[in-house]
């Protein structure tokens, strides 16, 4: 019986504004961050372990508190950390970040700034206007999400912020999601580019080992409860013994949001490593993203890496991750998700065809190799000298 039954009985990444590039910084790179919120981490990480891979000397100021102190870690040793304290308020925050950086320039004045969303943006602009050093490169990467997409007044600011204080400073704007790249580009006179989050190795040399019976997955980096809430939708309209599916959510969850998944026969699995995530990505038939993620769907990313087929809520952000009926399916409703799964459910070779040319594009677009080289290119540092390994 075809799932749908149940309910009733781009392309390569291209980079934008692209222009001359500088010379490569001969000085300190300092990512100045704020919060460690999700889509800050899965931008971040890779920047600073691409950068370190040829050498560049970075520091990281960020607000001290459980997320950072858990993410941390993960930062390559010679990367100085400079953590400051948190506050309720936002121009607490941002105060503590402007101090941290002037303490920071005192003892060796930064040669780039990596600027990660509005408050470290206004941090800097007070820097850079103290010490009227007109040298520094600076890179603005907003990390807008959901409605902040869509806030005009917060672009406005944004565009006041590059004119007024960080456009002596000739500042270029660095987004990973397709749809900033709009709404930034009527900022004017700063160039945008586009650099997509990268997806480790792990996923694309996983094998897809089907499981025997149709196994759904799902799992979204932030656990949200509209997402868990959907997906348990789905399995409890699929749950007849007859259809035989099993349900995976891989990822965490809330604790009330975990009790919902066990009611539903869903399975949970923390799966905190990749090598983990990407073994249990490879046993799906298919992957269901049921809402956005906060900031770029990664997970989705990952999951058409390995090779799943994929079929995702008609989003934005998806629609520019997925062309719809031949990398994945985009489904406004519920019917939609019922009717594409029962499709792929059925037939092994269109799984496959959808699949694999998920993963070209993936690799095309996700690639570590690919992101690493397009993020020297962008911040003028170049390819790796002989001998470097990236």
């Amino acid at each position: 019986m075809a799932p749908a039954d149940a309910l009733s009985a781009p392309g390569a990444l291209a980079l934008h504004g692209a222009g001359p590039r500088s010379a490569p910084a001969a000085g300190l790179t300092v990512h100045v961050v704020g919060r460690l919120t999700v889509p800050v981490l899965s931008f971040l990480l890779p920047t600073v372990q691409a950068l370190a891979a040829v050498g560049t000397p970075q520091a990281v100021v960020y607000v001290d508190d459980e997320v950072g102190r858990e993410h941390v870690p993960g930062l390559p040793d010679v990367v100085r950390r400079v953590p400051v304290p948190d506050s309720s308020s936002r121009w607490g925050r941002s105060r503590s970040l402007y101090h941290a950086l002037s303490s920071l320039a005192a003892d060796e004045p930064p040669a780039v700034l990596h600027l990660h969303g509005l408050l470290p943006g206004l941090a800097a602009m007070r820097l850079l206007r103290d010490s009227g050093d007109r040298s520094v490169r600076v890179y603005l990467s907003p990390h807008w999400t959901g409605p902040l997409l869509r806030a005009r007044p917060l672009r406005a600011l944004i565009g006041w912020l590059m004119q007024m204080g960080l456009g002596h400073c000739a500042p270029q704007v660095i987004v990973n999601l397709r749809a900033e790249t709009r709404l930034a580009s009527p900022i004017a006179g700063v160039a945008v580019e586009l650099i997509e989050c990268p997806v480790p190795g792990v996923f694309f040399d996983t094998p897809v080992r089907e499981a025997l019976r149709p196994l759904l997955v799902s799992c979204n980096l932030s656990g949200p409860r509209a997402a868990v809430d959907r997906f348990v939708r789905i399995a409890v309209l699929l749950g007849d013994e007859r259809l035989g599916f099993g349900f995976n959510w891989v990822g965490r969850a809330q604790p009330e949001a975990a009790a919902a998944m066990r009611a539903a026969g869903i399975g949970q699995f923390e799966s905190s490593t990749d090598e983990s995530r990407a073994v249990r990505l490879g046993a799906a038939w298919v992957y269901v993203a049921t809402c956005d993620e906060d900031g770029f769907p990664i997970r989705l990313a990952e999951a058409m890496a390995v090779g799943l087929a994929c079929v995702a809520l008609d989003t934005e952000v998806h629609r520019s991750v997925i062309v719809d009926g031949v990398t994945g399916y985009l489904c406004a409703d519920l019917g939609q998700f019922l009717q594409r799964i029962g499709s792929l459910v059925d037939s092994p070779a269109l799984r496959r065809q959808i699949g694999q040319a998920a993963q070209q594009v993936a690799l095309q677009r996700f690639g570590e190799d690919g992101f690493r080289h397009r993020l020297w290119q962008a911040i003028g540092t170049g390819a790796p000298t002989p001998g470097a390994t990236p």
